[in-house]
């Protein structure tokens, strides 16, 4: 995802519990607390293919997705870590019209515009 504005996010870890991963991922890249994290709602599993990997250019890769939102009067204080050179909040409507953005985050902003999530 190198060069292309995306949603933070992570995996799940080996023995880790889904609650325990989207409490880790809200703290690690966002600066939200457990109870932030509480706030969190599904919205739904959306699978992203790529015709690439970590591994090599030619296999491809298939990741089944959680993605949550949180409503939150406060915007936190990005956390800026070795695997982001920059962090910018946007708003949804520049995000589901804007080609800067990549498709899998288009279709997540479109989405929550559509649930009426502001």
């Amino acid at each position: 995802m190198k060069g292309t504005w995306f949603t933070p996010g992570g995996r799940i870890l080996k023995n880790e519990a889904y609650s325990d991963c989207l409490r880790r991922v809200a703290r690690s890249e966002l600066g939200l607390t457990g109870e932030d994290a509480k706030e969190a709602r599904l919205m739904g599993i959306w699978d992203h293919f790529y015709s690439n990997s970590a591994y090599s250019e030619t296999i491809t890769t298939h990741y089944v997705n959680l993605p949550h939102y949180i409503c939150i009067e406060k915007k936190p204080n990005l956390i800026l870590d070795e695997q982001h050179n920059e962090m910018l909040w946007f708003d949804l409507s520049a995000v589901a019209h804007g080609s800067n953005f990549h498709e899998y985050m288009r279709a997540y902003a479109s989405w929550l515009i559509s649930k009426g999530v502001l």
